[in-house]
Formats: structure tokens, C-alpha cells, sequence
């Protein structure tokens, strides 16, 4: 019984070295993807009083510390590589619905993305897709839809929250900074479209709203100035309408923006009748002209009214 003593002392002797090795391993050498995590903390304290155990010779206390700290840690290993694992697997999942997307097949992208957003809910390129999706799928049905619109309308605000939370992580005046605002911006830009669906005066106001702080984010995207355009149209705004719509053409014409005559011919329109509202003949005139000349038929009438 005294031999079976003394070994066991002994053996418990031994294991100190390798104890002490493997545990300021795990401490000191556990992945950096942890180092912020609270259950991260948890498993170093209990390491240490292994550890402190060790020291004081009470080597039943250390073992038992320590193989809870092993196991501790080898679950939180394997949470966060599920975690990681859900990520790559959201993004996969995101760039398939892309490629259904580009074939039309929205049902089918619908789904991954419904998907990808269950895999990773701060996936906002999977939100910023299925809103735009949502729209597309919306725009075949009938009108009778208020909660498929609320459903779009989260979907892109979910997808704000998340680029906000990224932005404020951002060195200012950083390029990762900036490309994140221009991302923001598409963002509200897309939620403003969808408001002004609604058709409500409330819903037109909320959207230029959108629309401002858009442009603030990116003053570069004209299509921030298209949309507050036909936003100010709709309040009756029409000097306003008119600053967005000629700014949007400088953007496009600065950046060689390549539009279709037709695309052209349709803005030259708009901007004719904004003039007309805004009791300014000549340069309706002149952008009906420009409209006509393009092929727009429609604007024969607009000359033919305002011709000097």
C-alpha cells in the first residue's frame, strides 16, 4: 500500500513538467480569433489555478482544474468553428444567389438567400440581394402587399445597422472607411425606392431622407440625385427637383457614365417637365428639345407648348 503511495507521488511529480508545458501553451497560445471572448478569460483562470494547484504540491486539484479548462476550451474551439464554418458557408450560399440573379431565377436565389442569412446574420451583401430580390419578386404582383413591403424595407435596414456597426469599428478618413459609406449609401438608397412604393406623402419625406443621407455618405452616386429627384417631383418640390436632376447629369457625364439614348432621352424628359412645373419655358424647352432629338416622341408636345 505504501509502494502504491510513493508511485502515485511520483507519477503525480512527473506529470508536472508536461501539466506545466501544455497549460502555458493553451494560456499564452490560444488563437487570436478568441482573445476578446469572455469564455476566453473563463478558461485562463481556471488554468491558472491548475496551475497555482501545481505549485502548492496539490496535484489531484490541478489535474482536475486543468482537464476542465481543456475541455472548456476545446468547446469553445469548436463553437467558434462552427460559427466560422456558417460564415464561409452564408458567403457561398450568397455569391450562388448572385449567379441565379444574373439568370433571372429569383425564387431560387430567394431561397439561398433566406438561407445565407440564416448561416449569418450580418451577411449584408445576402440582405442588401434579398431586399433587392424581394422588389423584383414584388413589382410582378398585385398591390395588395403591405407586409412584403415591410419585409424589404427590414431587410435593407438590417443591412444599415450592420454597415454601421462596421463603419464606427473604421479609422476615419480610411479607404476602408470610404468604400463601407458608398456601400451605406446603395444601401439607403435602395430602402428610399422602396418607401416611395407606398405612394403616402409620409413615405416620399422619409425617402428624400434616405436619399440625403445617402449622397452624404457618397455625393458621387447620381443615383442619389435621380432618386430625391423623383422624390421632390412627387412632394411638389420642383426647384429642388431640378438642382438633383442636373447635378445627377454632371455626375454622369464627369464619371462617362454610359447611358442609352433612350435613358437619356427619358432624363431630358423629366428634367423638361420639372422646368415646366417650375414656370420656366425656356429650358423646358431646351431639354425637350435634347429629349426629342434622342428619339422621344413624347416631348414634341412639351416643345410644341414652349416653344419661344
Amino acid at each position: 500500500m505504501k509502494n502504491d503511495t510513493t508511485k502515485y507521488k511520483i507519477a503525480l511529480k512527473n506529470l508536472k513538467v508536461i501539466l506545466a508545458t501544455s497549460v502555458f501553451f493553451l494560456i499564452f497560445q490560444i488563437n487570436p480569433v478568441f482573445s476578446q471572448s469572455i469564455d476566453t478569460a473563463a478558461i485562463r483562470k481556471i488554468m491558472l489555478e491548475g496551475l497555482e494547484n501545481m505549485e502548492k504540491g496539490n496535484y489531484r486539484s490541478a489535474i482536475e482544474l486543468i482537464d476542465r479548462g481543456r475541455n472548456n476550451l476545446n468547446n469553445l474551439a469548436i463553437k467558434i468553428d462552427e460559427k466560422n464554418a456558417n460564415i464561409v458557408r452564408s458567403l457561398e450560399l450568397t455569391r450562388q444567389a448572385e449567379n441565379l440573379i444574373n439568370q433571372n431565377n429569383y425564387e431560387g436565389a430567394l431561397n439561398l438567400l433566406n438561407e445565407s442569412i440564416q448561416l449569418d446574420d450580418n451577411n449584408i451583401e445576402a440582405y442588401k440581394f434579398r431586399g433587392s430580390v424581394r422588389l423584383i419578386l414584388e413589382q410582378h404582383k398585385e398591390r395588395a402587399r403591405d407586409q412584403e413591403f415591410v419585409n424589404l424595407f427590414n431587410d435593407y435596414t438590417n443591412a444599415i445597422r450592420i454597415v454601421d456597426r462596421r463603419i464606427n469599428q473604421t479609422p476615419r478618413r480610411s479607404q476602408e472607411r470610404v468604400e463601407l459609406e458608398k456601400e451605406k449609401a446603395k444601401i439607403l438608397i435602395n430602402r428610399a425606392y422602396v418607401k416611395m412604393q407606398s405612394r403616402r406623402t409620409s413615405s416620399f419625406h422619409s425617402a428624400v431622407d434616405d436619399y440625403t443621407e445617402a449622397i452624404r455618405n457618397d455625393d458621387q452616386n447620381w443615383d442619389g440625385f435621380l432618386g430625391r429627384a423623383v422624390a421632390y417631383n412627387r412632394l411638389s418640390e420642383y426647384s429642388r427637383e431640378i438642382r438633383d436632376y442636373l447635378r445627377a447629369i454632371e455626375l454622369i457625364e464627369e464619371y462617362q457614365h454610359r447611358l442609352s439614348d433612350e435613358e437619356w432621352a427619358d432624363l431630358y424628359l423629366r428634367l423638361a417637365m420639372a422646368y415646366i412645373n417650375n414656370r420656366d419655358n425656356r429650358n423646358a424647352f431646351i431639354y425637350a428639345e435634347k429629349s426629342y432629338n434622342l428619339g422621344n416622341t413624347e416631348a414634341e408636345r412639351i416643345m410644341e407648348r414652349t416653344r419661344p
